[in-house]
């Protein structure tokens, strides 16, 4: 799995909902990659959010910035993540 910037933008269109994707999305967005990766980034956003609010210890934050390296395309993906917000 790896994120993109077109996975952050299909993420925000359908605001993190994969029902929502399943409904307006091209028949290349719906596909079952897509799906899970909006799913993860939804839990990425998440756990930065605990993060920005110093709800998670050092060791976890830590382990977050490795997984974001491991999954994001570049560095570009990874400032674009952390400025997400939780879609309510």
């Amino acid at each position: 799995m790896v994120i993109t910037k077109y996975h952050i933008e299909l993420y925000k269109r359908v605001e993190g909902d994969v029902d929502h994707l399943q409904r307006i999305g091209t028949p290349e967005e719906k596909t079952l990659k897509n799906q899970d990766i909006i799913l993860k980034i939804g839990e990425i956003v998440t756990d930065l959010e605990l993060s920005k609010n110093g709800l998670a210890s050092f060791e976890y934050t830590k382990k977050l910035n490795l997984e974001l390296i491991e999954l994001c395309s570049n560095d570009n993906v990874i400032a674009q993540l952390k400025q997400l917000e939780i879609f309510e």
